[in-house]
C-alpha cells in the first residue's frame, strides 16, 4: 500500500501544485499593486513627453495607492526603453510611456529590432495626441500654407525643413506634407528639437513640423509663422490657425501618439486596474488644465482602442517609410 502511495505521490503533488498556482496568481492579481510601479520614459528628463508622463504618474499614484516612479531611458529613438519594458516581468510593475516612434515607426524601419509591439506589448491606454504646427522662419515672404506651397513649387529643392532626427514623427510629417502638396523639401536632421529650432530662428533652415506644445510661445513672440496644424480639428490654443486638411488636403492628419504599455502576457485584471488608474489620471482637473492647455488632445481610452490606434499609426507611416527607402 505504501509503495503504491509513493508511486503516485509525484503525480498527486503536481496536481495539487497545478490547482494552487492559478489560485496564488489570482490572489497576487487581487493585491496589485502592493509595491511601487515603474513607468519608463524613452526621453531625457524635462522634455514635453517626460513632463506629461510625470503628471500622469503622479495622478495614477493616488488611484493605485502606490507610487508610480518615472525612470528615464533615452536613446535609439525610444528603442532602449521599449526593449527594457518588453523584457521585464509581466506583472504590471514595469510600464512604458511610449510614443509613435518606438511603437509604430521603428518596427517599420529596423528589421533587426529586438521587439515587435503587437507580440511583445500589451496596451493600457492611448494617453494623448500631440499634433504638429507647420511653421516657417519669420523672414519668409509667405503668410499661409497656399503661399508656401506655391513658393516651394516655384523653387523645387531650395527650401529645407528641420526635425529632431531621421524617421521621427516630425520628420515623417514633413515628408508626408511634401507628398500631399507635391513640393520638394530638403530634410535637415538634428539631434533634438532645440538645435533645430535655433537654426530655424537663425534662418539656417526654412521650416519645421514643430510640436504643438512649442508652437504657441514662438508664434506669440513673433519668432516664427505658423501656417497650419496637422490635427483634424483646430487647436483651442491656436483657434485662428487652420488645419492642413481644411486647406485642400482632406484627411491629412499626423500626431505623435503617447500611450502606456505593459509587457505582453500581463494579466487582464492588472491591465484593467492600470487602465482605470491611467484614465482617471488623464481626466483629472490638473491633467486637463496642464495637458490640454499645452495644445494636446487627451484620449484616455480602453486597451483595445489603444491597440487599434497604434496599428493605424503603423499603417499611416508604412507608405512614407517605403517611399523614402528608410528600411534597414
Amino acid at each position: 500500500m505504501m509503495n503504491r502511495l509513493q508511486q503516485f505521490a509525484p503525480a498527486l503533488a503536481a496536481a495539487v501544485f497545478s490547482l494552487w498556482q492559478p489560485l496564488a496568481q489570482a490572489q497576487a492579481n487581487d493585491d496589485f499593486p502592493n509595491k511601487p510601479v515603474k513607468m519608463v520614459v524613452p526621453f531625457s528628463p524635462g522634455g514635453s513627453t517626460d513632463v506629461i508622463a510625470r503628471l500622469v504618474a503622479k495622478e495614477m499614484s493616488r488611484t493605485l495607492g502606490q507610487t508610480v516612479v518615472i525612470e528615464n531611458k533615452d536613446g535609439a529613438s525610444g528603442a532602449i526603453a521599449t526593449d527594457f519594458v518588453v523584457k521585464a516581468a509581466a506583472d504590471g510593475y514595469t510600464l512604458c510611456y511610449c510614443t509613435t516612434g518606438s511603437i509604430a515607426i521603428l518596427p517599420l524601419i529596423d528589421s533587426k529590432l529586438s521587439y515587435k509591439p503587437d507580440r511583445d506589448l500589451a496596451a493600457i491606454t492611448h494617453a494623448v495626441n500631440q499634433s504638429f504646427g507647420v511653421v516657417v522662419r519669420s523672414s519668409m515672404n509667405v503668410s499661409n500654407l497656399k503661399e508656401f506651397v506655391a513658393l516651394a513649387k516655384a523653387n523645387p529643392g531650395k527650401f529645407s525643413f528641420g526635425s529632431p532626427g531621421t524617421a521621427t514623427p516630425s520628420h515623417l510629417t514633413g515628408e508626408l506634407l511634401a507628398i500631399a502638396t507635391g513640393i520638394d523639401l530638403k530634410h535637415a536632421p538634428y539631434r533634438g528639437d532645440a538645435p533645430a529650432v535655433q537654426d530655424l530662428l537663425g534662418g539656417h533652415i526654412d521650416a519645421m513640423m514643430l510640436s504643438a506644445v512649442s508652437v504657441k510661445q514662438l508664434v506669440d513672440t513673433g519668432k516664427v509663422k505658423v501656417l497650419a496644424v496637422t490635427s483634424l480639428i483646430r487647436l483651442k490654443q491656436l483657434p485662428d490657425v487652420p488645419t492642413v486638411a481644411e486647406l485642400g488636403y482632406p484627411g491629412f492628419q499626423t500626431n505623435n501618439l503617447q500611450a502606456i504599455f505593459a509587457p505582453a502576457k500581463t494579466p487582464a485584471s492588472i491591465i484593467a486596474k492600470l487602465n482605470a488608474a491611467a484614465v482617471a489620471a488623464l481626466r483629472s482637473a490638473e491633467a486637463v488644465e496642464k495637458i490640454a492647455g499645452q495644445g494636446l488632445e487627451i484620449v484616455a481610452d480602453s486597451p483595445a482602442s489603444a491597440t487599434k490606434s497604434m496599428k493605424e499609426e503603423s499603417e499611416r507611416w508604412a507608405p512614407v517609410v517605403q517611399k523614402l527607402d528608410l528600411r534597414r
